[in-house]
């Protein structure tokens, strides 16, 4: 009978060596950035959103939505201009880190915006079928 501690043991050993070996390799500004993009996805999942954490990727990114399959999906970064801020996709004003509270209500009025405003792929598609 194998022993289940020591397996344990060894698993969470890997583990930890992995975790480590990763964090290694990431610099201080990724760290950071990751750590913005962390405190703004569990102010958003609060809220309510559902957040999805892309930080195996180069820039990390936070995707934000209101389901899982939604057409409407804003990609977050976040980065250093002389301030710590977010960047997103749809929108080429950068919303700065410091204050959470309106980075929250930036995004969920960014969000808001994207499903009520028709898509103009779906305009094409039902122009087409008249």
């Amino acid at each position: 009978m194998i022993d289940e501690s020591a397996v344990t043991l060894r698993l969470w050993g890997r583990r930890a060596r992995r975790f480590v070996r990763w964090f290694a390799t990431r610099d201080r500004q990724d760290r950071k950035a990751m750590w913005h993009l962390d405190r703004l996805g569990e102010a958003l999942a609060a809220q309510g959103w559902r957040t999805y954490r892309r930080f195996y990727v180069s820039p990390a990114t936070l995707c934000v939505g209101p389901t899982k399959h939604a057409p409407a999906i804003e990609e977050l970064s976040a980065t250093h201009f002389g301030r710590w801020v977010y960047l997103t996709r749809s929108n080429p004003r950068p919303i700065p880190c410091a204050d959470l509270d309106q980075a929250v209500t930036e995004v969920e009025r960014i969000l808001r915006g994207q499903l009520h405003e028709p898509s103009p792929r779906k305009a094409r598609r039902h122009e087409r079928q008249r």
